[in-house]
């Protein structure tokens, strides 16, 4: 008895890799980021899909025009696409709910806008990739667990460093961190000769615990460990960061992961490769245990209780079911070893210690699939 193949096609629309910045080319983004990964784990859900008679297939449109890319996702649409992992930004994903039908669901695998969780809700739509309020939260535990709680904040000035800034305020609100002083680098000098004259003048203040530095073009931020004034870890977009994965991840299996995307693409698996992987994962799970591609079953069941995905994060990941958010452990590391992971242990969560991290229920006016009888 042979069973009906599922055929599961996915789109990816995303916004091309900015290749005009000032960064150093090895801090670069690559310029298949996420693309990358969408496509290791197509590979992954074959793999186990020809045993279960599930097919996945996945189109991907690069376009910095908003009208190709929502062109591109209706004409996908029409050809049987239900499910759209975005990579785009805040107006553009709004813009593409509202061309697409409500059953399309989108998985955003590369925005960090803390507003995407909160008021600017988008209906039917996932995140794997985590907010910036994420970002900032894992941080500021390990700074509390740390004791180390007088904080010298260093900014940027593009769009990015301000969104991520507005969360590491309200992060440092939270834990009762101190501000002891806060400064903006908008220069353009090349820091790549003076950094050791010049950033330690820019760091002075009488007294600091660590420095936090939000700097997410990678234009001087990485000059700053072993810079500052005094001698005091660095923290944020460099030094200790947080994000979503890293490939010094290797506990809990990662390294098979790491291995396997290492062979395919010559580079390491980034936290956007791993937004993506995940996200594709979701769908693979879903379709797995409901033998269906129909998004109608598909959405409320990743958002109910009966879903948990293994991710190679040292637990079982699960999405909040009111913002659409994936709770994931968040790696705190350098460049060359994990360090921690959070949530800490003594951060306490009524639901899930998960929740911890980013905005809770109650900071946020989002209710995404409006499921009927969990919440």
């Amino acid at each position: 008895m042979s069973h009906a193949t599922v055929n599961v096609d996915i789109g990816l629309l995303r916004q091309p890799v900015d290749t005009a910045t000032s960064a150093p080319i090895y801090l670069r983004e690559p310029e298949n980021n996420g693309e990358a990964g969408a496509t290791l784990s197509i590979s992954d859900a074959n793999g186990t899909g020809k045993f279960l008679g599930q097919k996945y297939s996945l189109r991907v449109e690069t376009n910095a025009d908003n009208n190709q890319l929502n062109t591109a996702a209706k004409q996908w649409y029409q050809d049987g696409v239900r499910f759209f992992l975005t990579d785009i930004d805040t107006p553009s994903l709004v813009a593409l709910r509202q061309v697409l039908p409500d059953d399309a669901v989108l998985l955003n695998i590369g925005n960090q806008d803390d507003a995407l969780r909160t008021s600017t809700c988008v209906p039917n739509t996932l995140h794997t990739a985590l907010s910036y309020s994420m970002r900032a939260d894992a941080i500021a535990q390990w700074l509390r667990v740390r004791r180390l709680n007088r904080v010298f904040l260093v900014s940027g000035t593009t769009p990015e460093d301000d969104a991520f800034l507005a969360a590491v305020k309200r992060t440092l609100n939270k834990f009762n961190h101190k501000v002891v002083a806060e400064k903006i680098w908008d220069f353009d000098t090349d820091l790549r000769r003076t950094a050791s004259a010049e950033l330690p003048v820019f760091t002075q203040a009488s007294d600091y615990d660590v420095v936090w530095v939000i700097d997410e073009s990678n234009l001087f931020g990485q000059h700053l460990p072993y810079n500052t004034w005094l001698p005091r870890p660095v923290v944020g977009t460099h030094g200790l960061r947080a994000d979503g994965w890293h490939y010094v991840i290797e506990q809990w299996g990662a390294v098979q992961l790491q291995n396997r995307f290492n062979e395919l693409f010559s580079r390491p698996m980034s936290a956007k490769d791993y937004a993506a992987w995940v996200a594709i994962r979701s769908i693979n799970e879903s379709v797995t245990v409901s033998n269906t591609a129909d998004p109608s079953v598909l959405g409320p069941f990743i958002l109910g209780p009966q879903f948990q995905l293994a991710a190679y994060k040292g637990r079982k990941l699960t999405y909040r079911p009111w913002n659409g958010q994936l709770r994931q452990t968040v790696p705190l590391f350098d460049a060359q070893a994990l360090v921690a992971s959070a949530p800490f242990e003594g951060f306490l969560h009524p639901r899930n210690e998960l929740d911890s991290l980013g905005v809770d229920q109650a900071q946020s006016q989002c209710r995404v699939f409006q499921p009927t009888n969990n919440s």
